[in-house]
């Protein structure tokens, strides 16, 4: 049995005209138990049942989950309680105002205490985002709203150190400002959190929102119900970083009217229906200088441009390995920069020297081969000790003793660690300079004692933590 309705309050003025507009909206709604409006509204029962007994105006935030919770628009509720704001200030008398700020002041208090914040867990850009101007024209037309209809969810892919993140956080900082009810931030590379599967992913979202961990569902499927429902209701941006496969994810996309879905990975994760794609290559050449230039500072690029135009040949305009050595170089400014890049980039060992403190290009390709199997990390070796040779799925199959169709899968899969890439020629594939360097500065690896369909046929996962050495590629 619901929770009776309180009496309505017969002479409080704006504030009893306010909460007889509201207890008319529940009308309309169904009539829904205040328990049920208190899963909607994320407030509790009795303080959602007091806003509508007119005894005194609610704060702002209880109202516009009062009529949110009942299908009410947000700007139409925000208007008629500023309205009601006004008339209940303009009614009252200097004394009464003092005592009635007080009040308010001491309500306010502890609303906030009892509400929690609308979280705002987007991290803070990594970098001025250079050379990506066309692709953040591109992602934000890919995440408007079309002729009012639901948006499907964003996927940004691309080879590793392409810079998916940070695009993906330039584009949701964006977006946060009309997004007005909370920013989510899951970082899934398993580093950071470890494991995450969707009932996990779909759990903290709503432990983020100030769910009560009584009212989040044990069973997972009714824990991702839960979750799409609040997204639909509300208006939220929610950045799934680093998603390692289709499963990890798929049960928690969809359309979505009001809040919005950012997705980064090195996979095209092809298995997903109804998301909309946005490929990341790397930079051009100008694009790669003007980079450089942000880290190094324009004025030593320009006395040293050949040195500058030496190192984004040698980093294959990748914006991580750019940023990286970018940043080795700055932190010695008295070196002369041409001699600091050739010093750099002598040799095979470029792959290895990009790191800066506690990030480096090494350790993202060996967290991409992680996921491989032993037949894709044989292949990867073949391919980057003869290719050009071996650009194709046909030459690479002759080398494997295997037909080329499932050599051709298997290329694929590596596509989709982000460790190849396809060239302007149909059937052809590419290995990034430093992929290359990477791949043969490991242990040559050994023969696969399963066989190749097995391989193929072996879904793709996140490692677990129990599995921290890197295997060879």
């Amino acid at each position: 049995m619901g929770r009776p309705e309180k009496p309505l309050a017969q002479d409080a003025g704006p504030a009893t005209a306010f909460a007889r507009e509201l207890r008319r909206l529940r009308g309309t709604a169904g009539s829904p138990s205040y328990r049920e409006l208190a899963h909607r509204a994320l407030f509790s029962a009795s303080v959602l049942s007091d806003a509508a007994a007119g005894h005194r105006l609610p704060s702002l935030q209880v109202a516009l989950a009062f009529a949110e919770a009942c299908g009410g628009d947000r700007a139409t509720w925000e208007r008629r309680w500023r309205e009601a704001a006004r008339e209940a200030g303009g009614a009252a008398g200097p004394a009464t105002q003092a005592v009635r700020q007080t009040d308010e002041t001491r309500l306010r208090a502890a609303a906030v205490r009892a509400l929690p914040p609308v979280p705002a867990q987007l991290p803070s850009q990594p970098r001025p985002l250079v050379g990506r101007s066309r692709q953040l024209r591109e992602a934000r037309a890919l995440t408007g709203r079309d002729d009012g209809l639901a948006v499907p969810p964003l996927l940004i892919h691309g080879l590793t150190g392409a810079g998916k993140s940070a695009l993906a956080l330039r584009l949701a900082h964006e977006l946060a400002a009309d997004l007005p009810d909370g920013q989510l931030y899951v970082r899934l590379d398993p580093d950071a959190d470890g494991r995450k599967d969707a009932p996990g992913i779909a759990g903290g979202v709503l432990r983020s929102l100030g769910i009560a961990p009584e009212h989040i569902p044990d069973d997972p499927a009714q824990r991702v119900g839960l979750y799409r429902s609040v997204l639909s209701d509300r208006r939220l941006l929610v950045v799934l970083d680093g998603v390692r496969h289709e499963r990890q994810v798929r049960e928690l996309l969809f359309a979505a009217a009001h809040s919005r879905l950012v997705l980064t990975a090195r996979s095209r994760l092809l298995g997903l229906d109804g998301v909309r794609r946005l490929e990341l290559p790397v930079l051009d050449r100008d694009e790669s200088m003007e980079l450089l230039g942000s880290l190094l500072g324009t004025d030593r690029l320009a006395a040293a441009p050949r040195a500058g135009l030496l190192l984004a040949e040698a980093c294959g305009d990748l914006p991580l390995a750019l940023t990286l050595a970018g940043r080795r170089l700055a932190a010695r400014p008295e070196a002369h920069l041409g001699e600091a890049v050739a010093e750099l980039t002598a040799g095979d060992g470029l792959s290895a020297r990009l790191r800066v403190g506690d990030e480096s290009l090494t350790g993202r390709h060996d967290d991409a081969c992680r996921a491989l199997g032993p037949w894709a990390r044989l292949a990867l070796y073949r391919f980057a000790a003869t290719a050009p040779a071996l650009g194709t799925a046909t030459a690479l199959a002759r080398v494997l003793d295997h037909p080329a169709e499932p050599v051709e899968d298997l290329l694929e899969r590596l596509v989709d660690a982000g460790l190849l890439e396809r060239t302007d020629v149909p059937g052809q594939y590419g290995m990034p300079r430093l992929v290359r360097q990477y791949v043969l500065s490991r242990p040559i690896p050994a023969d696969p004692t399963t066989d190749l369909w097995t391989d193929l046929t072996e879904p793709v996962s996140a490692p677990a933590r129990s599995r921290r050495a890197v295997p060879t590629p």
